[in-house]
């Protein structure tokens, strides 16, 4: 088995109670069948809270009812098991190996296909989101390593081996993996002006039935109105964007040139208002490619790379607006852009209703 993974996926940690965000809250927790079956043995009073919490619902599939189970948010939009410390009640009864598979692996996102591992952290994880941004200066490089690669923080995650492809899906696999490495080559490649980097990318995404001029701020908008709303933190940023619609952005340059420092002439002065647009661009490209890796991936399980590059473009766009829709004193601090990806991601990357809208339209 091969695993793929980002360089600082080895250096992720849970920071626990230092975290500033808890992935414990905003959101319903899925509980997989494994789960939900071990639950149903848990002795006690822990045993009946549980049970008490869990949520059932039924949808009749082909072969007879289908069963989903969570447990859902309480008034204040928290899970059950977050206690006042905002530490978990279910892993200090059970320990992690019992927590749904969702808490166990968050922020955590792998895909399988044959001998072929990837997986990485998501950046609606802080903890990830820092490691995604700190280095500015040098592209982002990725590992493949065999399993088990006698790394702890990798080997826990270890995939079984998926059934061996043919001939035909291995040749499909390949050329996908290796499109998705070029691209995320180009994209980083700062020999090539910003302008021809992001044109590789609308030009890929034509060849793959996506209108890049048809992904315009009014449609994107009015793409977003339709979004379910899982965080309130969604509207602080997004709600911005929508008075700009009307009365400008106050960053606008954002939204109408690029700015890069190629290594020539004067480096812009750190803490100005030109090192802050060049590090913003930077922060976008890593973003983007974090998406390439991440998704490109679902286009052989899809047996087409159409959704992947809708997700680009308009991850991008939508990253675009809400990063002009800042003040000038929020665009100077990295930790206020850097907070809308992670903002973006949970509202987009962990909703299904809300990932497949911007997929699938």
């Amino acid at each position: 088995m091969k695993m793929e993974y980002p360089e600082y996926y080895e250096r992720f940690e849970c920071i626990a109670g230092a975290c500033t965000d808890s992935c414990c809250a905003r959101w319903e927790i899925d509980v997989d069948d494994e789960s939900y079956y071990y639950y149903q043995t848990v002795q006690g009073d822990f045993g009946e809270r549980i049970r008490g919490c869990l949520h059932e619902e039924v949808t009749e599939g082909e072969d007879g009812p289908e069963y989903e189970w969570s447990f859902p948010l309480t008034p204040d939009r928290r899970c059950p098991f977050l206690n006042d410390a905002d530490l978990c009640d279910m892993y200090t009864a059970l320990g992690h190996d019992r927590l749904p598979r969702t808490c166990r692996e968050f922020p955590r996102g792998d895909a399988v296909v044959g001998n072929y591992h990837q997986i990485d952290v998501a950046v609606a994880c802080p903890e990830a989101n820092r490691l995604i941004f700190e280095d500015l200066e040098h592209p982002i490089k990725y590992v493949m390593r065999d399993e088990p690669t006698g790394v702890p923080a990798l080997d826990r995650y270890c995939a079984t081996e998926e059934p061996k492809l043919d001939n035909e899906e291995m040749g499909r696999l390949f050329d996908l993996l290796e499109e998705r490495n070029q691209l995320m080559e180009v994209l980083q490649d700062t020999s090539y002006p910003l302008r021809e980097r992001y044109g590789v990318l609308f030009q890929l995404a034509t060849e793959y039935g996506v209108d890049a001029s048809a992904e315009n701020h009014e449609a994107l908008v009015d793409l977003i109105d339709r979004m379910e709303l899982l965080d309130e933190r969604w509207s602080r940023v997004y709600d911005p964007v929508k008075r700009a619609m009307d009365t400008g952005f106050p960053c606008d340059f954002v939204l109408t040139g690029l700015a890069e420092w190629n290594g020539e002439g004067t480096r812009p002065e750190p803490g100005s208002m030109d090192a802050a647009m060049v590090d913003s661009e930077k922060e976008l490209v890593r973003f983007l490619v974090y998406l390439v890796f991440r998704y490109y991936i679902d286009g052989y399980f899809e047996n087409s790379l159409t959704g992947v590059y809708r997700l680009l473009l308009r991850g991008f766009h939508m990253m675009r607006l809400l990063l002009a829709a800042l003040t000038p004193e929020q665009f100077l601090d990295p930790e206020t852009r850097r907070d809308l990806y992670h903002v973006w991601s949970r509202e987009v990357e962990h909703s299904p209703e809300n990932f497949h809208l911007i997929k699938a339209e």
